[in-house]
C-alpha cells in the first residue's frame, strides 16, 4: 500500500538544506575545535546563538525566495493545529489563562462565609 498526498511539495535542494543549516554546520566545527585544542571559549555561546539566528532567517528567507519566485506558498498555508485539528479553538483556555478564576471564586466562596 503506498500512500499518496493531494497536494506535492517540492523537496528541498542540497544548496537550499545548505544554506539553512550552514551556520550551525560552523558552529559545531568551531566548538569542536575550540575544545579540541583548549582555546578560549568564550565566543562559543555568542556564535551559537549567531548560528540559531541564521537558521530561522535563513528557512525565512528560503521560503519566501520559494513563494515569489515559483508561487509556491505551502510553507506558509500547510500549517496544522497541534493533534491534527483544524477548527479554531480558544488558546486562552488551553494555556492557563483563566486558571486564576476558580481560586478567585473559591476565595470569594470563602470570604462571603458559605
Amino acid at each position: 500500500m503506498t500512500r499518496t498526498s493531494t497536494h506535492s511539495r517540492p523537496r528541498a535542494t542540497g544548496a537550499e538544506r545548505l544554506f539553512v543549516l550552514g551556520g550551525i554546520a560552523l558552529a559545531s566545527l568551531y566548538t569542536a575545535a575550540s575544545l579540541a585544542s583548549g582555546a578560549g571559549t568564550e565566543a562559543i555561546g555568542p556564535l551559537w546563538m549567531a548560528a540559531v539566528a541564521w537558521t530561522v532567517l535563513a528557512s525565512l528567507a528560503g521560503a519566501l525566495h520559494r513563494g515569489f519566485r515559483h508561487r509556491d506558498w505551502s510553507a506558509f498555508r500547510s500549517y496544522e493545529l497541534p493533534d491534527g485539528r483544524d477548527e479554531r479553538i480558544d488558546w486562552a483556555t488551553q494555556t492557563g489563562q483563566y486558571a486564576w478564576m476558580p481560586i478567585a471564586e473559591e476565595h470569594e466562596r470563602l470570604m462571603r462565609g458559605d
